[in-house]
């Protein structure tokens, strides 16, 4: 499955909000829960996206975070993106354009938050939109490009266009 085709421009958030990953996360966790495909509460969610980056960061090289989960309650695969401009703290995909600490191994901020929601069904869907995920964005000018872009639908065609068949 491509990324593209789980995401949709309704689910992508320009300039999150939150100034931690946990906050981050459940700022994406609401818009999907009302995006629809997801009859999990957005409290459940949180509690399994949280559970599983305790086992270890979902932060990626390069600015981007793959925060994930998967639930008898979701259908097929679905992606929200959050931005921060700044940068966070994910401890190492919505859009923080300052970024984020999501705790990343090499210590750089998330400026891109994906949250990836899966059915338990859909494993190689699941699987194959994390792995995209991670690959499209080992590209420098990938994030540059996403942070410049000046709407959803914009990031969406970016996305799509560099996106491997």
């Amino acid at each position: 499955m491509r990324l593209s085709d789980a995401m949709s421009a309704d689910r992508i958030i320009l300039d999150l909000q939150a100034t931690n990953k946990d906050e981050a996360i459940s700022e994406l966790i609401d818009l999907a829960a009302v995006s629809g495909g997801v009859e999990e509460t957005p409290e459940q969610l949180l509690k399994l996206v949280l559970e599983r980056e305790a086992l270890t960061s979902t932060a990626v090289d390069r600015g981007v975070a793959i925060p994930h989960t998967r639930s008898n309650r979701i259908e097929g695969v679905v992606v929200s993106l959050g931005i921060h401009r700044d940068g966070l703290d994910f401890g190492s995909l919505g859009i923080h354009r300052d970024g984020l600490d999501f705790g990343s191994l090499g210590g750089d901020l998330v400026h891109l938050v994906f949250l990836v929601l899966s059915a338990d069904s859909s494993t190689p869907a699941y699987l194959s939109v994390l792995g995209r995920t991670a690959r499209i964005f080992r590209r420098p000018q990938m994030l540059q490009s996403v942070l410049e872009a000046e709407d959803a639908n914009q990031i969406l065609q970016y996305i799509s266009d560099h996106e491997p068949a």
